[in-house]
């Protein structure tokens, strides 16, 4: 049964042999992805764009451990912004990653807002098909005449 994590696992794969084609098939690591925690869920949704030529990196908004003082400073992000910035096609796009029982905060909700105000694409996904599938809708379907 083909899966839409399988199409990641597809292209890293790829990726891979490209990047070392001396090395045999049977000696290159298999790529393995998950959507069952956020982590891997993040990891999986900016591989897949940067692994199909587009820009995206995770955004991290934990601030900055300062040891001399043994706590975290705040970032200087603002609060409610998304976990993937990508640009796809010229066009900016944010995603938030919500898995389990995880759900949209206020100020996400805000920042959410003020990103589609401005323009942006932003999606809140769940599972990875689940990106794959707007993903798809957004950018590779064309549209109606």
């Amino acid at each position: 049964m083909k899966t839409a994590l399988n199409e990641i696992c597809k292209l890293a794969d790829e990726r891979k042999a490209a990047k070392h084609p001396n090395l045999p098939a049977h000696a290159r690591v298999k790529a393995k992805y998950s959507d069952q925690d956020a982590n891997g869920l993040t990891r999986a949704v900016v591989d897949h764009l940067t692994l199909s030529g587009h820009f995206a990196t995770r955004l991290a908004s934990t601030g900055t451990y300062r040891a001399d003082i043994g706590k975290y400073i705040p970032s200087q992000q603002r609060a409610g912004i998304c976990d993937v910035l990508a640009v796809v096609e010229g066009r900016a796009v944010f995603i938030e990653i919500k898995v389990g029982r995880d759900s949209l905060s206020q100020q996400q909700k805000e920042t959410i807002a003020d990103l589609q105000k401005a323009g942006a694409s932003v999606y809140a996904v769940r599972n990875f098909a689940e990106f794959l599938q707007w993903f798809t809708a957004e950018f590779l379907t064309p549209p109606f005449p």
